[in-house]
């Protein structure tokens, strides 16, 4: 994909893996719709990369579950860019609990987040990048996944959010088969354990698993993997070592990896 004059929609720009993927694809050279609930710390990010990038920045703030914000969100990239080259569903949230002290409510937030929304806007998306695909085929226009490495193997007190996961993870499958001939390419990223603010504004945390002490990866890291894998059209990444071990293990060995998780509970 080329991401220099490319349209982007990023949603979750306001903090950890997408304000530093903010920052990385203004580099490249992208024109960015950023969306995020904090309107404060958009505004600081855009006029970051504004003081040094000669890239356009417009910025919707709102929650991405509301589907007012969504359609503000394909609005601005049709009146100030013209239409979208990417989409990336970045926006998410947490939380660790036992599967039976899960409420439905916790559940309920955590699809509505990770997965419903993601789904909803990239139909709204779809028909912009179908036209740059049609416009420019040489762009390569792109719908970009956030997943995470719950989102392949289940993992004690990760169940609700991993379940969300393991839905976009579906959904990335599902359609990257649907838009091949269309010309749109489908990136699916599993990050592990990340230096971002995701632990501190876990939706709930009534427990956490006996997990043995991992080297977090840095934010801009897994920025500059994903704009990387963008370039090169890749299909899935999974941006941490441990969970490239982790996907082995549970594709290879699937009963012994259950005894590995079980310790973790």
């Amino acid at each position: 994909m080329i991401l220099k004059n490319s349209r982007i929609l990023l949603t979750g720009a306001s903090s950890g893996i997408g304000r530093s993927l903010a920052m990385t694809l203004a580099r490249e050279g992208a024109d960015l719709v950023l969306t995020a609930r904090r309107e404060h710390l958009l505004a600081e990010l855009k006029e970051e990369i504004q003081r040094t990038k000669n890239v356009q920045v417009f910025c919707v703030p709102g929650d991405i579950t509301d589907s007012a914000v969504q359609k503000r969100c394909i609005e601005t990239a049709c009146e100030n860019l013209g239409g979208l080259d990417a989409l990336v569903n970045n926006a998410g949230v947490g939380a660790t609990a036992l599967i039976e002290a899960t409420g439905d409510e916790l559940v309920r937030r955590l699809m509505e987040v990770n997965y419903f929304s993601a789904l909803s806007l990239t139909r709204s998306a779809i028909p912009l990048l179908r036209s740059s695909a049609s416009d420019n085929p040489a762009r390569a226009p792109m719908i970009v996944f956030l997943s995470s490495v719950v989102g392949f193997r289940g993992v004690p007190h990760y169940g609700a959010y991993g379940a969300a996961k393991f839905a976009v993870a579906g959904l990335s499958e599902s359609l990257r088969a649907e838009l091949l001939c269309d010309g749109i390419d489908v990136l699916l990223v599993s990050p592990g354990t990340t230096k971002t603010e995701f632990f501190d504004v876990l939706l709930e945390s009534s427990s956490k698993p006996n997990m043995p002490n991992h080297n977090m990866v840095s934010s801009e890291s897994v920025a500059e993997k994903i704009a990387a894998a963008m370039k090169r059209r890749k299909k899935r990444i999974i941006p941490y070592f441990q969970g490239k071990i982790l996907n082995i293990l549970s594709r290879a060995f699937p009963g012994l990896t259950d005894r590995i998780m079980s310790w973790y509970k």
